[in-house]
């Protein structure tokens, strides 16, 4: 009889398991390719309830669909998004891939995983960035934290990766996100050279009642370049649904649509090396322009030299079609020439005439002569919101705010910053020149991308102590106006369970550089007790994950919270801090609030000295706490305790009712109702 050839090949000794760790991608398709704008990635251990395998997965991939299809945060993202395409047409941008870090997953131990977070590096679109960061790390259904890293961009997936599996999120069309997963299970394998080996190995393993050794490895051999749905992913997995309220998440994600295979030809290089796209600078071809693209060309060229110009002129050509963009598009191929003359203002009023919103990112070397010129006249009166790279600005200072006020529209201002930036100092000099302006800031919403590049480092974007302070400990500065931005800060105490007397741990989140008004603060504060609660329940918590409760609430009391998240400033000061220190706490003022949160136990006494804790039985005790005349020092605190004379003490409605009187207290009503109802159903 003749023998067979024996193959070569792995054999697997192991469980087959699923990836312990995931990359979230963010990406968009700028000239034709499809480009990463934000990179996050979330360790794991190996044990399936101490990583995102499974449903919190399925949750974070709606938690960041929900965050990028919110329109609350739809200009800030595509003033990025343009500012990419702007970027990546400079073929010096592109840089070496930089692969994922891989662990030993026959090692449990969260020491050998441990990553440090990158403080120095600086994020090129830090709104999207923190917009992805958030919807990594807090789920909001369920109050849960998970631990989450932004990544560099030049980040990517390797399917040959036995740790790893890949979200992407394709923000190409913000009104259609798009999403996909990627998964090869593993499985700790031994290489069989013959069939000699094999017999030798499986002897061995049968001698020891189990096989040891291998290493972990991908099991298929073949691994198609497409994505999954979460229902796809579940089956796959034999996930099954863990918590009541992520039921509803695999039918919203239903209807969202999966990426095309194209949106993956940059983050998940081929072995064949489909890595190396061509350079967008290249990629620019030089066309003659038209008869009349050179007629606009002309009389704007007629306009740069002058103080102003009589914008008659231009009456016969804004007959053209498509006049308007040609205009644009000229002004962004001769940046240069705009200087501080009021005609470039002219200019992008004709530019953006009877439109909603400016979208000035792109435009290099402005002056603020110029954006003064923009504003008061009949044909902006339509204008709401504007954006614009503060680095391009020349000369910025308190007259560019004293210029974008005098629009009696505009309710948003978007301050960028270039991708290329070294420093984001320039958005905390702004915003103090605009608190000056507490009747603007009380009208408009202003973003400034510094407070989110900052915190991203875990860096402070404001002032936290006076100029020339003594050394030693003295009150902290609040930039931010009370009578905008009420909340100065905030205590809370969690319980330890055990079995003796009750002990507490403290924290203090300090609130003025989030830059919440009264009712966006409600909005997440009511989600911010749903965390602490399934903080004691679960026994684990993430302290700089939970504040995403309030960056990422609700725009308002009426939107519901499946389906509405607005991002705003991550509270730098607090989520900068490690577990030794604090932010720096505030005197307390009268214009000011702070809350005071406990998060308790209810314990039943059975032996004398003897507490016994149950962990299902939690409740929260609130108040909102200011002085009535006079500030209490802190680090001097007076020789008796305030009187309640001196306190303000209020409900969440009544502080509501102080600040933000327009608010309908029925939907704190609702909302706390709700709340209760999500907390009885998980019993």
């Amino acid at each position: 009889m003749a023998s067979t050839t024996f193959t070569p090949y792995w054999r697997i000794v192991g469980d087959i398991v699923q990836p312990c760790s995931w990359a979230f991608f963010v990406v968009a398709k700028i000239a034709g390719h499809h480009r990463p704008i934000a990179i996050v990635s979330s360790i794991g251990m190996p044990k399936a309830d101490e990583n995102m395998q499974g449903t919190p997965l399925i949750a974070a991939c709606h938690r960041i669909i929900t965050i990028f299809t919110d329109t609350a945060n739809h200009l800030p993202i595509q003033a990025e998004l343009s500012l990419a395409a702007a970027r990546d047409t400079d073929p010096e941008t592109r840089s070496e891939s930089i692969d994922l870090l891989e662990f030993d997953r026959g090692n449990p131990s969260w020491a050998m995983r441990k990553k440090v977070w990158d403080r120095t590096a600086v994020r090129e679109f830090p709104f999207t960035a923190a917009c992805l960061l958030q919807g990594v790390s807090f789920d909001a259904l369920e109050g849960l934290t998970r631990e989450a890293f932004p990544e560099t961009l030049s980040t990517v997936y390797r399917d040959t990766s036995s740790e790893w599996g890949m979200v992407v999120i394709d923000i190409t069309d913000l009104d259609a996100v798009r999403y996909g997963i990627v998964s090869f299970a593993s499985a700790q394998m031994k290489w069989a050279p013959s069939a000699e080996a094999v017999r030798q190995q499986s002897y061995m393993g049968l001698h020891m009642a189990f096989e040891s050794g291998g290493e972990f490895r991908v099991v298929d051999k073949v691994r198609p370049r497409k994505v999954m749905s979460a229902v796809e992913y579940m089956a796959k997995n034999q996930e099954t649904i863990l918590l009541s309220s992520h039921y509803n998440i695999i039918e919203l994600l239903a209807h969202i649509p999966l990426v095309d295979s194209t949106a993956l030809e940059y983050i998940w290089p081929s072995d064949s090396g489909g890595e190396d796209l061509p350079p967008l600078g290249g990629m620019s071809v030089a066309v003659k322009a038209k008869l009349p693209e050179q007629a606009i060309r002309s009389l704007i060229q007629t306009t740069l030299d002058v103080e102003t110009f009589d914008i008659s002129i231009f009456d016969e050509v804004r007959t053209i079609p498509n006049f308007q963009e040609i205009l644009w598009r000229s002004l962004l191929q001769n940046p240069a020439r705009l200087g501080h003359t009021a005609s470039a203002g002219q200019l992008i009023r004709l530019a953006f005439a009877e439109k909603e919103h400016i979208g000035l990112e792109q435009l290099g070397r402005l002056s603020v002569e110029a954006l003064s010129a923009v504003f008061n006249v009949p044909e902006m009166q339509k204008v709401t919101s504007i954006s614009l790279c503060i680095d391009a600005i020349l000369n910025p200072s308190i007259e560019l705010i004293d210029g974008l006020s005098r629009s009696d529209t505009l309710r948003d201002i978007y301050f960028l910053q270039s991708p290329t930036r070294e420093r984001d100092v320039l958005s905390g000099q702004l915003f103090k020149a605009l608190a000056a302006h507490p009747e603007l800031l009380s009208r408009v919403k202003a973003m400034f991308a510094g407070a989110y590049s900052a915190a991203l480092r875990k860096r402070f974007w404001l002032p936290t102590a006076p100029e020339n302070a003594a050394k030693g400990l003295t009150n902290g500065v609040q930039v931010s106006p009370f009578e905008v931005f009420p909340i100065q800060q905030m205590l809370v105490r969690m319980p330890i369970s055990t079995y003796y007397e009750p002990k507490y741990s403290h924290d203090l989140f300090h609130f003025g550089d989030g830059l919440l008004k009264p009712e966006r603060f409600a909005a997440g504060f009511i989600v911010y007790v749903r965390s602490l609660i399934a903080a004691s329940q679960m026994g684990y918590m993430n302290p700089e994950a939970q504040t995403f409760a309030f960056s990422s609430a609700p725009s308002s009391l009426s939107d519901d919270p499946l389906t509405s998240a607005e991002i705003s400033p991550i509270m730098a000061e607090s989520f900068a801090t490690d577990d030794n220190c604090w932010p720096r706490m505030r005197d307390l003022v009268p214009g000011g609030w702070t809350v005071i949160v406990s998060s308790e136990l209810y314990e039943k006494r059975s032996e004398p000295g003897i507490h016994l804790s149950f962990p299902d039985a939690n409740y929260v005790r609130y108040a909102f706490v200011r002085p009535r005349k006079q500030s209490i020092a802190v680090y001097r605190p007076p020789t008796a305790a305030p009187g309640p004379d001196e306190l303000e003490v209020v409900g969440l409605k009544e502080f509501l009712a102080i600040t933000a009187p327009k608010v309908d207290p029925a939907l704190v009503d609702r909302r706390w109702s709700e709340l209760q109802e999500k907390l009885i159903s998980r019993r």
